[in-house]
């Protein structure tokens, strides 16, 4: 789509302060898979056999014989990262015309590179939400295990509570780790405002108000994600105004969703982990890289953002994920 011409933009008398512009404030892919940065493009990440650690094998030792042995069989999951980039131009015509008395308040050079890391951001969003949503992970199902909607009911058909611990003790009883994280879309979350069993156990707390961190303290969670951020699936045409929207964190469109996780306080050895962002890093031990160059003959600045990076799932068995969650 091209670029706006600032000429044709100026107009008599703009607010020089004032403007309006759409995205998104809120992305929490990083804080669903903790980021492996500086990593080679190609590596492996090494998973021990749950099976061989659980395993009840030590017993008595006669005199003169051997201890009881076994080992302990190692996996490993392959990743591969591609560069992402998103680049944006600046014409000589536009800066040298935002710096006009009736000019509209925009800032060539600042808004391109802000749009192409922004284009970034949405991209990780949507892979790290595919990556949570496209696999089976200890419910079994593929998709998520089958919510019918019934954590949005106000009364006693609500499932909500019931389902997370079938969800903590299913994760639990496979891996010997209690989960400690929770994603709902944004339709869920509001819907759960006004659950009458949480309500009730809310009552007498920080004066009864709903959120995210009460309700992570009631589930014994450290912490609740709301995606509530959103993709256009529109195709672009030449205007560039078409605009179909859609929560990135669902698995049906405009049906909720829930995903119960393990997350580590940190990467490390011998540490369980559902999945990983891994990132290769830039000159300098950047985890992004911002590119500029100019095209002489289009009188024009080009600023490139890119990333190195792959979404890699570890352990399906450190996840419990469920679809429609919510109905109207």
């Amino acid at each position: 789509m091209p670029q706006n011409n600032v000429k044709e933009l100026i107009v008599t008398g703009p607010l020089q302060n004032v403007s309006v512009a759409y995205k998104n404030t809120n992305y929490i892919g990083d804080r669903v898979f903790r980021i492996l940065d500086g990593i080679d493009p190609k590596a492996k990440i090494a998973v021990y056999s749950k099976g061989a650690w659980f395993r009840n094998d030590a017993g008595i030792r006669g005199p003169g014989a051997q201890a009881k042995r076994s080992g302990f069989p190692i996996a490993e999951v392959s990743f591969s990262t591609d560069e992402y980039a998103f680049a944006s131009e600046v014409t000589d015509e536009d800066r040298r015309f935002a710096k006009s008395k009736n000019a509209p308040p925009l800032a060539p050079d600042t808004d391109a590179v802000e749009f192409a890391t922004d284009k970034i951001d949405l991209s990780k969003e949507v892979r790290v939400s595919a990556l949570v949503t496209g696999n089976v992970w200890a419910d079994g199902n593929s998709g998520g295990e089958d919510a019918q909607g019934l954590w949005s009911p106000t009364g006693s058909t609500n499932t909500f509570l019931a389902d997370i611990a079938k969800g903590v003790k299913a994760i639990q009883s496979t891996s010997g780790v209690t989960p400690n994280c929770l994603v709902i879309d944004f339709a869920t979350y509001n819907s759960l405002k006004n659950c009458e069993e949480l309500l009730d156990r809310i009552k007498y707390t920080q004066r009864g108000v709903f959120t995210k961190e009460l309700l992570a303290a009631l589930l014994e969670l450290e912490e609740i994600l709301v995606g509530s951020a959103i993709v256009n699936t529109a195709k672009e045409t030449k205007a560039g105004t078409e605009f179909t929207s859609k929560y990135i964190w669902e698995v049906n469109s405009g049906k909720g969703m829930g995903y119960l996780f393990h997350r580590p306080a940190r990467p490390g050895r011998k540490t369980p982990a559902p999945g990983y962002q891994v990132r290769t890093a830039y000159e300098g031990g950047q985890p992004r890289r911002v590119t500029t160059w100019r095209e002489a003959a289009a009188h024009q600045d080009v600023y490139e953002v890119a990333e190195e990076a792959d979404m890699v799932l570890v352990d399906a068995a450190l996840g419990y994920l469920w679809k429609d969650t919510f109905a109207d």
